[in-house]
């Protein structure tokens, strides 16, 4: 026996949480809705200012090694050097 009796048993409990969590956080929900949507909006935007950074990173490496060749040196070993070295 609890300490109602038979009254109240795990469903009614469970049913009146709800009801009180509805009654009293129904007026934090939608600031608390607000407030994830708009971090879920910030984290998106960061996400696209990230990629858009190692996109810009990415192709500078690669225009900074355009002017690079393979040169054959006498004793047949390849290295690379830039060409500007070369003048």
């Amino acid at each position: 026996m609890g300490i109602f009796g038979n009254a109240f048993t795990g469903w009614h409990l469970l049913v009146i949480v709800l009801v009180v969590l509805v009654l009293f956080g129904a007026t934090k929900l939608p600031v608390f809705a607000k407030g994830l949507g708009q971090s879920i909006k910030i984290f998106r935007k960061e996400m696209v200012d990230v990629q858009e950074d190692i996109k810009g990173d990415r192709d500078k490496r690669s225009a900074d090694h355009q002017d690079r060749e393979t040169v054959t040196l006498p004793d047949t070993t390849s290295q690379t050097r830039r060409a500007s070295e070369d003048r």
